[in-house]
């Protein structure tokens, strides 16, 4: 191990679920770049915008193909979050153009354990 990445800080996630929770229950992920390709074939019905209790934002895919929801990932197959719903959309308008559906799902006390999780 470098000192590079000794040095960095982890990053933040939608918690309580982490990428391993994730697996375990089942999902399935997704990378940007399929995301892309799929989009740019017609075979994406819906994009799901979930928010997890930290208040941050992820996507959940739903396939034509495929049952189940894909969760978006990064790079280092982590999920891949926002902050803020402006910047999500700036990022779904300007990396993805034209989607079929879009979903929100926003977090409350009341719906604690119902909604998705990132």
């Amino acid at each position: 191990m470098n000192k590079k990445d000794f040095c960095r800080k982890p990053r933040k996630m939608c918690p309580p679920a982490t990428p391993d929770e994730h697996i375990e229950m089942g999902n399935e992920t997704i990378s940007e770049l399929e995301l892309i390709d799929n989009l740019a074939s017609g075979a994406v019905k819906r994009l799901k915008l979930v928010q997890g209790e930290d208040l941050k934002f992820c996507i959940y895919i739903q396939l034509s193909w495929k049952g189940g929801d894909l969760l978006l990932e990064t790079q280092r197959k982590k999920p891949r979050v926002w902050s803020s719903l402006d910047r999500l959309a700036k990022h779904i308008n300007s990396k993805y153009g034209s989607v079929p559906v879009v979903e929100l799902y926003l977090w409350s006390k009341e719906s604690n354990g119902k909604n998705r999780r990132c």
